[in-house]
């Protein structure tokens, strides 16, 4: 991971030039962010190069999420905005503070068998989220139907297990048996739904939390749904994926330090002349980011302008050390204030992250 950085190299300046076309110029700085801003995505959500996601059974992400960020963030960074001098405050962060991760169940790697027919589950989390602090879990069960209505209603008995390192020794030794390392950690009734079932959910923050702090203990968990003694939980991840077990974690990070920016922004059909913020839409598909669930485009902004020696620049000593000294290099327009994007992702282990990637948005440009 790049470390912190007040300032923003991603995003490159408007060099200052004499003869050339305005528009031109801006041409010519949209292929080379678009490049970039690639780049920085990857860079900060910690991947060497884009998931592959092709071919692959990805997991059904709850609509509630997509309508959400859809809603939220689907127009993000594209509304219109007024030209003029603003101000506004920023994060000076770098990167991606993740929200919340949606993880998947699978079976665990080192126990390829049941116990008692339950299934033994794991969630592989990824030590880029793991780092982080567990502000909430809740894990979320499908639970199977009645096929039809009956004078009482049947409750689901739900018990949660987790699985000690005890349970994985004895496993090992050939005792599939019960033994004592099944931990139970909720236990709760659900009056059983009528058809197709619904999603349960229940608190598990204490046991993420523990998984975060110590990924070694992180020896999975069994879920046990009966009614009657009839088993009603989805626990196999292999037949039924879009039923699979999850969990919905909400991770928090300390906030930096703020600070007051200005700048001006501009309308690219007046053919300005100065340092100014335009539009600049960035494709997600088309840049080859198709892991990026929603949103699907967004609109980055971008910085373009003459930077001449009277225009109020980033640092005052800037304008003093140009004064000074008339032979050195003259001021670019380049980005002063950003902000970020809220996006939805699969990571490498195809987990549904929720995050928000600082720095990927221009909202105020001036020369320095």
């Amino acid at each position: 991971m790049i470390e912190d950085s007040e300032d923003y190299p991603s995003i490159p300046a408007s060099p200052p030039t004499g003869g050339c076309s305005l528009c031109k110029r801006r041409e010519e700085l949209k292929v080379r962010n678009l490049a970039i801003i690639k780049e920085e995505i990857l860079k900060r959500m910690g991947f060497s190069q884009a998931p592959n996601i092709t071919g692959k059974v990805l997991p059904d992400v709850p609509m509630h999420y997509l309508a959400k960020i859809e809603e939220e963030y689907g127009m993000q960074g594209d509304e219109p905005y007024k030209t003029g001098l603003s101000y506004s405050e920023e994060d000076d962060e770098y990167h991606v503070r993740t929200q919340k991760v949606l993880t998947w169940a699978e079976s665990y790697p080192r126990l390829r068998h049941s116990w008692k027919v339950n299934d033994i589950l794991h969630f592989p989390f990824t030590d880029g989220i793991t780092k982080f602090h567990v502000a909430n879990a809740t894990l979320n069960i499908f639970i199977r139907g009645a096929e039809r209505r009956t004078e009482r209603p049947q409750d689901v008995v739900i018990e949660i297990y987790k699985v000690s390192r005890c349970h994985v020794m004895v496993y090992k030794l050939g005792d599939h048996s019960e033994p004592p390392g099944l931990i139970k950690v909720h236990s709760w009734k659900e009056p059983q739904p009528i058809g197709r079932g619904r999603w349960v959910q229940t608190d598990f923050t204490e046991t993420v939390g523990e998984w975060f702090k110590n990924g070694r203990e992180n020896y999975g968990f069994v879920i046990n749904a009966t009614v009657n003694g009839k088993k009603v939980a989805v626990t196999d991840v292999n037949t039924e994926k879009s039923k699979a077990p999850y969990v919905e974690t909400a991770v928090t990070e300390p906030k930096r330090r703020k600070r007051r920016n200005s700048g001006l922004n501009c309308d690219e059909k007046a053919n300005e002349p100065l340092c100014c913020r335009y539009s600049f839409i960035v494709d997600f598909v088309e840049i080859g980011l198709d892991f990026i669930i929603a949103p699907k485009r967004y609109d980055a902004h971008m910085c373009s302008g003459e930077c001449p020696y009277v225009t109020l620049q980033k640092y005052p000593h800037t304008h003093l050390l140009k004064m000074s000294q008339p032979n050195t290099a003259a001021p670019c327009c380049a980005p002063r204030k950003m902000s970020p994007i809220s996006m939805l992702y699969f990571d490498d282990k195809l987990n549904v992250v929720f995050g928000s990637l600082p720095g990927m948005v221009v909202d105020r440009c001036g020369c320095s």
